[in-house]
């Protein structure tokens, strides 16, 4: 993984504003003075960005007013806030970074982050605005009155395998539309779905989004994201594989979470994690939680496959297949037989079910129809045909039609030509031409 070396504190705070002093009174645990560490955003202590709100010099933070903390996480420290200019509460996210943040890095997030404001989407989060203020690097977003899905997580553990998958169609759904825009999120993960007062979730916090179009072109030696949910491309610098597959392992990730309670892979430092990203595989969601639905399983693997290629090359592909799942139908990562195939319409619709199978009984319990006399079959005649016909034949007894059979010394006897209306009558029947 490629280090850079951060300068000490007081160069770095040369040239810095009051208030990034202030939440910056010493450096980083671990980063002080010619120390080495890595670029990976995941690695900066959210500790590091922790303001006194009691402070009022903390507190005023340019148009905003800062309320309470309601979150953290790896990037960044989440705040409740007003915005004066327009009289409304937003949250509002103070990068970790702070006064270490390079200019590369806060001139793309800018740019990116402009690209995600534009998104409207129900199930995401909408950017209002992005800046800087005292050399602290923020953006505004809508204030959700709820938690996280990593909340939810904590507090109550595994989900039911049908709500999530239900939950988890829609994140697909919203990263399908940001994909439509050209931009990938490259930070999926529980703690960036919040889920509002009903339950809806919303994928929030493009902070990393990159044009798809941009996505190899700018991925150089910074490996970005949260260790525990990054796809192994992007684990690795100078990779040259991001792209909309990379969000889709994202997806694969919290799915995998919700259903055990459980990233796919945690290690005891984020080196040890992004290692086994790389280079092992996850145990199957099977061996950890029994009753999860094979089809279930196929997806969410799917969705983890260490190479690119082969996972689902569209959200929209891993919406549908969540989608077919809670209908009962077969998903396209597993095939079925004919008679799984059949039991499955039977559960989707079973008073169809029922009615169809009691009309086989009833055509496997009636009579078959009387077989035919005589010898061998001879061709089928003309519609004006009858008995006395050259090169006759009689009516195939094996029609669906009702006939009445008569013995043939009664039906076709040459000796009587009234007798042979039955006959007649039969054919009639069969050929369309009238009842009898």
């Amino acid at each position: 993984m490629t280090e850079t070396r951060i300068l000490s504190s007081e160069a770095k705070f040369a040239g810095t504003g009051d208030l990034a002093r202030l939440a910056f009174a010493s450096a980083p645990t671990g980063l002080g003075a010619g120390t080495i560490a890595p670029r990976h955003l995941a690695f900066l202590p959210p500790e590091a960005l922790d303001l006194d709100l009691n402070d009022p010099a903390q507190r005023d933070f340019g148009n905003y007013e800062l309320l309470e903390k309601i979150g953290q996480g790896g990037m960044g420290v989440v705040y409740r806030a007003r915005q004066k200019s327009l009289d409304r509460e937003v949250a509002l996210k103070l990068l970790a970074a702070g006064p270490w943040a390079s200019t590369d890095f806060i001139m793309r997030f800018q740019r990116e982050a402009q690209s995600a404001a534009r998104m409207e989407h129900p199930n995401i989060v909408t950017i209002y605005e992005t800046g800087a203020y005292e050399d602290l690097n923020y953006f505004s977003m809508r204030l959700v009155r709820g938690r996280s899905l990593a909340a939810r997580l904590a507090h109550d553990g595994a989900y039911d395998c049908r709500e999530a998958a239900q939950l988890m169609r829609k994140v697909a759904e919203a990263v399908d539309y940001a994909h439509s825009l050209d931009v990938l999120h490259l930070d999926l993960k529980p703690g960036n779905v919040l889920l509002d007062e009903h339950g809806d979730p919303l994928v929030a916090d493009f902070g990393l989004a990159r044009r798809l179009d941009q996505a190899v072109a700018e991925h150089g030696d910074e490996v970005s994201g949260t260790p525990s949910y990054m796809a192994p491309e992007q684990a690795q610098a100078h990779s040259q594989h991001i792209g909309a597959a990379t969000d889709i392992y994202g997806l694969g990730a919290i799915l995998y979470e919700m259903l055990t309670g459980h990233p796919p892979f945690l290690g005891d430092t984020p080196q040890e994690t992004l290692r086994r990203v790389v280079t092992t595989q996850p145990e199957t969601l099977r061996s950890r939680r029994g009753d999860i639905p094979v089809d279930l399983e196929a997806i969410c693997s799917k969705c983890l496959a260490k190479d690119p290629r082969a996972r689902y090359q569209r959200a929209r592909e891993v919406a549908d297949d969540l989608g077919r799942f809670l209908d009962g139908r077969e998903v396209s990562v597993r095939p079925v037989g004919r008679f799984e195939r059949i039991g499955r319409w039977a559960r989707r619709d079973p008073r169809m079910a029922v009615a169809a199978a009691a009309l086989i009984a009833s055509l496997s319990l009636a009579s078959p129809p009387p077989a035919c006399s005589g010898d061998a079959p001879r061709p089928m005649p003309s519609p004006r045909a009858n008995c006395f016909g050259k090169g006759v034949a009689k009516p195939p007894c094996n029609s669906s039609r009702t006939v009445t059979v008569m013995p043939r010394s009664h039906a076709c006897s040459p000796t009587s030509k009234n007798r042979n209306m039955p006959a007649r009558s039969a054919w009639r029947n069969l050929s369309g031409g009238g009842s009898a």
